[in-house]
């Protein structure tokens, strides 16, 4: 008997007899059949989650399950204390003794709240464990994060050198950090200058020269970004993008404080050089508000900030059919920027380079005896392995000599 169309829609089936069954006037052969028991398909909980603190600056977040795979993403370290206090008080009691492979119905819970757990955690923290959880399910299924997310449309990625802190250096310092990338073998670049709101305008004619000196060094075809920081007023930042635009520049980051969305179309608007936001900002709604009132040329979510993969595939999904380019924000070496480009390389449209940037890694050597070498960028462009979740090699002996005391 063959079963109700609703049953078949609605119920697990497996291999089982064949069947016919005709859907608007179509034949369709069926091997129909009700899933199998859990115990029998691996069920699998989650019985732990660690986080400890590395003398790199950052944690090692781990999820541990009962079936010996472990699933791993890097804890802030800025925020190491908040973070523990989110872990203890909302994510153990929400996720121990669930099954880890269901990653959307967990990012619901920590992000949206289900039932009881009204959590509404902030993006950054649900983006953690999220990239964990992401890790640990390609490791379970034997496949590399990209695939999972539905294919790479590279492995591939040229990276742009990234080096900061404009605001308190000469051009003659600047251009010195940007050489060092040069021999490194970078062939994009973005300066920094970490102003901030709380400095607004303080200087726009040295952050002028900054970029001037660099773009005198670099051949004309070299890609140059220039990042603000959130550090103009709207007519500053007009005025500066106009003077960039004569020198040749290829995105201008965060050129106003990134909540003022209605100023940011107006800079958005007045210039021809992309304007470049979004690495602030959290979950695809405030996205779509950034898109609709803001009108940035590019995206520039983070891994973290924005909730995770499972998020960054949305906000990923969402510029694609918005025609709108994407270039995410996730600078450092290590597990957190490896998730950031396994999902950037499953979009169409991530032609841009990838940030990268040694002044939020921690020592590249230590960070490369934790990890693995396929961390590390090598000629300006990274690698992505066909090894199982990210692609991390976590090295036990670097994790015990590495811990913070």
């Amino acid at each position: 008997m063959v079963p109700p169309l609703c049953a078949i829609l609605t119920t697990e089936w497996r291999v089982r007899p064949m069947t016919t069954l005709s859907i608007m006037g179509t034949p369709y052969n069926l091997e129909v059949g009700p899933v199998p028991p859990s115990d029998e398909r691996g069920a699998m909980k989650i019985t732990d989650i660690t986080n400890t603190p590395l003398t790199t600056g950052k944690g090692l977040l781990r999820v541990l399950t009962d079936a010996g795979v472990e699933g791993w993403a890097e804890a802030p370290g800025r925020n190491g204390k908040v973070f523990n206090a989110y872990l203890e008080t909302a994510i153990k009691p929400a996720l121990l003794g669930e099954d880890p492979r269901t990653i959307h119905r967990h990012w619901d819970t920590l992000a949206l709240g289900r039932e009881e757990r009204m959590y509404k955690l902030p993006g950054w923290v649900v983006g953690t464990v999220d990239v964990a959880l992401w890790d640990l399910l390609g490791k379970e299924t034997g496949l590399p994060v990209y695939t999972l997310m539905g294919g790479a449309a590279r492995t591939s990625v040229p990276l742009y050198w990234s080096t900061g802190s404009g605001w308190r250096m000469q051009p003659q310092e600047m251009l010195q950090l940007v050489k060092e990338g040069w021999s490194m073998g970078f062939r994009a670049f973005k300066i920094r200058m970490d102003w901030r709101g709380w400095r607004q305008d303080a200087d726009p004619n040295k952050d002028f020269q900054l970029f001037e000196a660099v773009r005198e060094f670099l051949p004309t075809d070299v890609y140059l970004g220039f990042d603000a920081n959130n550090g103009y007023s709207v007519s500053t930042a007009i005025q500066q993008g106009r003077r960039f635009e004569a020198l040749g520049i290829d995105h201008f980051e965060e050129p106003i404080p990134h909540n003022d969305l209605t100023g940011l179309r107006q800079v958005s608007d007045a210039l021809d050089v992309a304007v470049s936001a979004g690495e602030q900002d959290a979950f695809r709604w405030w996205f779509q508000q950034l898109i609709d009132l803001g009108n940035p040329d590019i995206l520039q979510p983070d891994i973290l900030n924005a909730g995770g993969p499972t998020e960054v595939k949305r906000i990923y999904d969402m510029a694609t059919t918005l025609d709108k380019p994407v270039m995410p924000h996730s600078p450092q070496a290590g597990i957190n920027s490896m998730a950031s480009l396994h999902a950037y390389v499953t979009v169409q449209n991530a032609t841009r380079p990838h940030e990268f940037s040694t002044e939020f890694s921690g020592p590249l050597d230590d960070v490369a005896e934790l990890y693995g070498d396929g961390v590390i960028p090598k000629d300006g462009c990274m690698e992505l392995s066909d090894r199982p979740g990210l692609g991390i090699e976590l090295n036990e002996t670097a994790v015990a000599r590495l811990t913070y005391k």
